[in-house]
């Protein structure tokens, strides 16, 4: 028989001694911040095709007090992972294939729904131009007109597994900012005339008059099928199940090509057709920007190459040997904006690269080789947190 959760408060005290961290309510079973959004979705999601995990479940109890004893160990469990991206994102199943998805539950009034609507369309989702992630499917709530569930792939975040050559990192841009450009110059030097490129990441979200505005790091993502076969824990990306400290995955350089995306267009501004592209207000995770000091409206597809060229410089200081792309970095990130570096010019740039240069190693400046067992020559690592 399972343990009351008036047993379970009982014997709180002395799971703390064993975790000081834990939580009374999440130790006694209780579902905790937005879970209850979720659980409460729970029938929806699975008659729509969506399986939850276990704990998401409506007839969900805690593993660790079904025993003969209460295990105080809880962190045991993969059922004691918690929401940790908010209440707005979650895992699931999809029923059909087994494929690993994410909902992200939006308000239906912002322009994100439409933005998701428009580059998911057929026509616009099958250009191989086009890098923000595939909306696979859109669920109306039942009996909430200002939600509505976006149903996308599990990416992993875009350097979760260390580039090893600081091509596959310029592979990673090429994908971000390629882009259409004709007579383009630069204070780097002149660019080729007839240097035509194809549009494509951010550069083809500025085709469509969509400024991302919140094109930091942590909505660069990348498909990591090839490199994590197995697939990665949604909770715990480090690990397959949630519990085992240890991942085995490959090199990109020894798999082929990867594909980056951008995501969360929470923060988006769509201009429509003869509207001026200036705004003034809220932008994303980089606190740097220089419009933020201003009070007059700006160009916000500057902001998106300004904060594109800040990813870079944080990877600069993150990795020894991306120095090469310093001075990209710094045109990207000039105070004025009028000054900063086209991404034709950036593009064009980083397509000049010595292969040679290309080639070279890179490392993590906090996860340095040593720390890297490689398997085989076939480029597979195991990577232990």
């Amino acid at each position: 028989m399972p343990f009351s959760k008036d047993e379970l408060r009982a014997a709180f005290q002395d799971a703390l001694l064993v975790n000081p961290y834990l939580d009374l309510e999440h130790f006694i079973g209780n579902h905790v911040g937005g879970e209850n959004f979720w659980v409460n979705l729970q029938p929806f999601l699975l008659h729509r095709g969506y399986r939850l995990r276990p704990r998401y479940h409506c007839d969900w109890t805690a593993p660790w007090s079904q025993g003969d004893s209460i295990n105080f160990e809880v962190y045991q469990f993969e059922e004691a992972l918690t929401l940790k991206k908010g209440r707005n994102l979650l895992d699931a199943i999809r029923i059909s294939d087994g494929a690993k998805v994410v909902l992200k539950r939006v308000e239906t009034w912002r322009d994100e729904l439409p933005i998701a609507q428009y580059l998911s369309s057929p026509e616009i989702q099958c250009d191989p131009r086009n890098h923000t992630v595939p909306i696979l499917d859109i669920l109306l709530l039942p009996d909430d007109d200002e939600h509505a569930l976006l149903v996308m792939p599990q990416l992993l975040l875009f350097d979760q597994l260390p580039f090893r050559r600081l091509g596959e990192f310029v592979d990673a841009l090429r994908q971000y900012f390629e882009v259409r450009g004709l007579h383009v110059r630069s204070d780097l030097g002149p660019v080729a005339k007839d240097e035509t490129l194809p549009y494509q990441g951010l550069d083809f979200l500025h085709e469509h008059r969509i400024a991302h505005k919140d094109a930091c790091y942590f909505n660069l993502m990348m498909d990591g099928s090839k490199l994590v076969p197995r697939g990665v824990h949604f909770m715990a990306p480090d690990t397959y199940d949630g519990l085992t400290e240890v991942l085995e995955w490959h090199d990109r350089s020894s798999v082929g090509p990867i594909k980056y995306y951008f995501i969360d267009f929470g923060l988006s501004k769509w201009f429509y057709p003869k509207a001026n592209i200036v705004f003034s207000g809220v932008y994303g995770q980089d606190r740097t920007v220089p419009e933020h000091k201003l009070e007059e409206p700006h160009d916000p597809f500057k902001v998106d190459i300004y904060q594109l060229g800040n990813v870079i410089i944080q990877m600069i200081r993150k990795y020894e040997g991306m120095e090469p792309l310093l001075g990209i970095a710094t045109a990207m990130t000039r105070k004025k904006p009028q000054d900063r570096m086209s991404l034709p010019d950036a593009l064009y740039y980083l397509n000049h690269i010595p292969r040679k240069v290309l080639k070279r190693r890179v490392w993590r400046r906090d996860c340095p080789p040593y720390m890297l067992s490689i398997r085989c020559c076939g480029g597979s690592t195991k990577m232990t947190s």
